[in-house]
């Protein structure tokens, strides 16, 4: 097998270097005489500068390990600083300081909080914000670097972006959160700044790389890309094989295969300017929040490594996407004087180099739009689109060295060439490798069901397995005969859904599986389903887990779930939708509070940070711990309505022993989340035993209160690890 790769950037090189290292032919063509795209390095007026401004920080271990097995770095604590209506702020930033800094602010932000439209539909990233910190806040804080970084007004950004970005619900969580949504250490290569990453890759396969090679258009055959043409040296000359993979901008792509996209770039200008003294700030980087201000991030390449240049001198660097001054240079002087930064007659040296798509516009609904190009990309069987740019996601170097591993490993789990008739594959750019697990239940047909419509998916990258009780030996024989690449999981007889899912999760990370879903058997899955929550998860790495819209299988025009949400008072667990006819209003992507385990699409990371479920529940909040603790780690929940799920719903029997474990599961789940316990566990309990006797549970009451009372008793240990095999331990 060959591939040809368009791009010797991050990305490019990364799918390069890891094809070779998998003894794959490959050949790169990068259209500069400099590899390494945006994260590259370069010598200056007697510096050593990276392009523009970047970091590293990966909570991906996996993937940090391989970098630095590639060059050495340091472990940075970072240091920063905001510069916010003319006053330097800390960073992170929170409504104390502002109040305490702008005291013409101390009674609108508060009053605008309160009176805030809670209501406004979540349609843009202004009606976001207007809606979670009122106008006054958003206005000032939130809004101006925003508009200056993707040119269009806030009611005109897509909502994702602030989803992505602003991480908390109210000003009293900015004072208590504000830290713990940011990274304070990074990661920077010991010598020869960013440009160490790709120049250590590029070493290894610099004979398989072709520089100054633009590329001026691609030959289709039969759905397949037949070769690259491009240009060298004023002659044409063509490049063929049989996977061809894009770094370059979609848009560019799209154009090159006759589709017109609306898709657009924002141009960054890297504005460097050498400095006659030895340090300007001790910050590693200061972000200008101010829309007057051009400047959006200032860094100081010194002080993430003191080697990069002499010790009188030192360089620093704007970020401007809001290019458009006539003198740039000028500009960039003039902030940073006005800021307290510099004076002019300090610079003794100024270039400028600017990227002209560096940033993909997120404007509102750019989703669909960035959808139906791959839609139309994905018809070429033999073509992949890797990188920022070609991706139009938000990416740094790790993300792209994450990506590339990712379609390095489809590649090669089947070095076959690909047909002209197209395999089964879904439209993204990257397939990860997704675990299908099932959940068996005692009616049969339902779980062979259930895995027939996993199997029938548009997702290629999967493997499926069930989870069965030892008890389970019709249902056992009949997989085995039906679906030979179904593994089949044995789970105690006794134990209930978490030990269940905690099993199947062990076996997909010894898949190496980058994401799992979860299923219940009394589901079918709608072929695209699995598509749509990888695309979401792909597109926000901050979400880790994803639950689909919850249909009932009898009324598949009726919403069973999309997910729960906790009352406080009257206390009680809400399903969201419940009942509810299936209409616009349940079209649109939302972050919730606690997925339901009917369906659960989680990234492995999670389990790799929170550890596994809790086999303590048996049914009940097992969902609801599992959520909880994945949000305290940082993760987002979001509802997928694209990926759509059909519930066949059970008579199931509430006797004397579902409403003992109901009791059971509702303490334990109290004494690990709920604050102060004595107070919310007496009163919520109290409420739900007579909610329950007055709803026609008289009954059971008494053991629902047995089971609660027993659940306060039992031994609370901390959720078993990643890989940590089931122990049958009773309580």
């Amino acid at each position: 097998m060959k591939v040809v790769i368009i791009g010797a950037g991050m990305s490019g090189l990364s799918a390069a270097f890891l094809l070779n290292r998998q003894g794959i032919d490959v050949e790169v063509l990068e259209s500069c005489d400099v590899i390494g795209g945006a994260s590259h390095s370069f010598e200056w007026s007697g510096h050593m500068c990276d392009w523009s401004t970047h970091r590293l920080f990966t909570t991906n271990e996996h993937v940090l390990q391989q970098l630095e097995s590639l060059v050495p770095m340091n472990r940075i604590e970072r240091t920063s600083a905001i510069m916010l209506g003319g006053k330097w702020m800390h960073d992170p930033i929170d409504v104390t300081q502002i109040c305490a800094r702008f005291p013409n602010k101390t009674l609108s932000i508060p009053w605008d909080y309160i009176t805030r439209p809670r209501n406004l539909p979540e349609t843009s990233f202004q009606n976001y914000v207007y809606a979670k910190f009122g106008k006054s806040l958003s206005d000032f804080m939130f809004s101006p670097y925003t508009v200056k970084m993707f040119g269009i007004q806030p009611d005109e950004i897509t909502v994702e972006w602030a989803r992505k970005k602003i991480r908390i619900a109210s000003p009293l969580d900015v004072i208590r959160q504000g830290s713990k949504k940011k990274f304070n250490y990074f990661y920077y290569p010991k010598e020869n700044g960013w440009g160490a990453i790709p120049d250590a890759m590029y070493s290894e396969i610099k004979d398989k790389v072709i520089k100054q090679a633009t590329v001026t258009g691609l030959e289709v055959e039969k759905n397949q890309i037949k070769s690259v043409v491009y240009e060298k040296d004023g002659e044409i000359h063509k490049a063929t094989g049989d996977i061809v993979i894009s770094t370059l901008e979609l848009t560019k792509l799209c154009k090159m295969l006759d589709f017109d996209t609306p898709l657009r770039y924002r141009a960054v200008s890297a504005v460097y300017l050498k400095v006659n003294r030895p340090q300007v700030t001790p910050n590693h980087w200061i972000y200008y929040m101010d829309g007057d201000i051009a400047i959006n991030r200032l860094c100081e390449f010194k002080n993430f490594d003191p080697k990069m240049g002499p010790a009188d001198t030192t360089v620093v660097c704007a970020e401007v996407t809001d290019n458009h001054y006539p003198n740039l240079v000028d500009k960039v002087i003039g902030d940073l004087e006005l800021t307290g930064v510099l004076k002019k007659e300090e610079v003794i040296d100024s270039t400028i180099i600017t990227r002209d798509c560096a940033y993909a516009v997120y404007y509102c609904n750019y989703e669909k739009d960035v959808d139906e190009a791959r839609q139309f990309i994905g018809k070429f069987n033999n073509l992949h689109s890797l990188g920022r740019a070609a991706q139009y996601e938000h990416m740094e170097i790790d993300d792209c060295f994450s990506s590339a591993m990712q379609l390095v490993k489809e590649l090669t789990s089947s070095q076959e060439v690909p047909e002209v008739e197209k395999k089964k594959r879904s439209d993204l750019s990257i397939e990860p490798l997704v675990a299908n697990i099932v959940v068996a239940n005692t009616i049969n047909d339902e779980s062979v069901e259930c895995i027939k419509s996993l199997l029938d998916s548009n997702y290629g990258q999967t493997k499926t397995a069930i989870v069965l009780p030892p008890s389970a030996t019709e249902l056992e024989q009949l997989i085995k005969t039906a679906f030979e690449e179904v593994e089949i999981l044995k789970r105690p007889e006794d134990m209930g859904i978490p030990a269940a899912f905690n099993i199947g999760a062990n076996w997909a990370s010894k898949q190496e599986a980058d994401f799992v879903f979860f299923s219940l058997a009394n589901n079918i899955v709608d072929s695209e389903a699995i598509t749509a929550m990888t695309n979401v998860a792909q597109r926000d790495p901050e979400a880790g887990i994803l639950t689909p819209k919850i249909l009932s299988f009898d009324n598949k025009d009726t919403i069973w779930s999309i997910g729960t949400q906790f009352r406080k008072f009257p206390p009680a667990i809400k399903t969201i939708g419940a009942g509810q006819k299936d209409s616009s209003k349940f079209n649109e992507k939302l972050d919730i509070e606690f997925a339901v385990s009917s369906g659960l699409f989680v990234k492995m990371e999670v389990f790799e940070k929170i550890g596994l479920f809790d086999p303590g529940y048996q049914f009940y909040y097992e969902d609801m711990d599992f959520s909880k603790r994945a949000k305290d780690a940082g993760f987002r929940i979001r509802y997928v309505p694209e990926a759509k799920m059909y519930h066949k719903t059970k008579n199931e029997t509430r006797d004397a022993e579902f409403f003992r474990i109901w009791g059971e599961s509702f303490s334990r789940y109290y004494r690990r989340h709920k604050k102060p316990l004595f107070l919310t566990w007496s009163v919520h309990l109290l409420y739900l035993l007579t909610r329950e006797a007055l709803t026609g549970n008289a009954g059971h009451v008494a053991e629902l209160y047995k089971g609660a009372f027993k659940g306060v008793h039992h031994n609370i240990s901390e959720p078993p690890k990643l890989g940590d095999e089931f122990i049958d331990v009773k309580l």
